[in-house]
C-alpha cells in the first residue's frame, strides 16, 4: 500500500495527515462542547510543509507443508486463554516525496525503515472468507501495519516540541 500523508500547518501547529484529508485545502478539526460529549467538525485552512510516502507491506507466514489453502502459520501466544492469531512479515517505508522531473528516487529520500514478523491484530478467523473461494484477505495486513506506525515519532525531526507535545495530547483525547 503506498499512502501520501502531508506535514501541515494548521493555525500555527503542525500536523500529520494523509492526502485524503485534505480537501480543498482544509482539513476538518473537531471542537468539543463544554459537556465533553457534543462536538462539531469544522473546516480548516492549512499549509503543506512537507510531504512523505509512506509504502507498507503485509504477508502470511505460509506452512508450504500444509497443501490446504488456508496454511498461515500462527503466532505463540501468551497464556491459555489467548486466542489464535497468524503470523505474518511486514515491511514499512517512509520516504521524502522529494522526486525530480525525471521520477527518480535516491538513498537519501529515506526517512525510516522496518521490517519484521508479528501476530495480526484480531483473531485468526477475521482473516479468511469461504465463499465463492477459500482464501485470507491478505490485503488487511498493509492497513494493520499502517495503523501501527506512530508517525509522530517517525517524523519527529520535522516537528517542534510543542508540535510532538500536542500531538500526544490528541492521542489521549485531551
Amino acid at each position: 500500500m503506498n499512502t501520501k500523508i502531508h506535514i501541515v500547518d494548521c493555525q500555527g501547529l503542525l500536523k500529520i495527515v494523509q492526502s485524503d484529508d485534505i480537501e480543498g485545502g482544509c482539513i476538518r478539526v473537531r471542537n468539543y462542547e463544554d459537556d465533553g460529549d457534543s462536538y462539531s467538525d469544522e473546516p480548516v485552512p492549512v499549509t503543506i510543509k512537507e510531504t512523505f510516502l509512506v509504502i507498507t507491506q503485509g504477508h502470511f507466514i505460509r506452512n508450504y507443508e500444509d497443501k490446504s489453502k488456508l496454511n498461515a502459520r500462527t503466532m505463540a501466544g501468551g497464556g491459555m486463554r489467548e486466542i489464535s492469531r497468524l503470523a505474518y512479515s511486514y515491511s514499512v517505508v517512509v520516504m521524502a516525496s522529494l522526486i525530480d522531473t525525471r521520477g527518480q528516487v535516491w538513498e537519501s529520500d529515506l526517512i525510516y525503515s522496518d521490517a519484521g514478523i508479528r501476530p495480526t491484530q484480531f483473531d485468526m478467523y477475521s482473516y479468511h472468507v469461504n465463499e465463492p473461494v477459500q482464501e485470507y484477505t491478505e490485503w488487511r495486513l498493509e492497513w494493520e501495519v499502517f495503523e501501527a506506525l506512530n508517525l509522530t515519532k517517525i517524523l519527529a525531526n520535522y516537528l517542534t516540541k510543542a508540535d510532538i507535545r500536542e500531538s500526544k495530547l490528541e492521542d489521549l483525547g485531551l
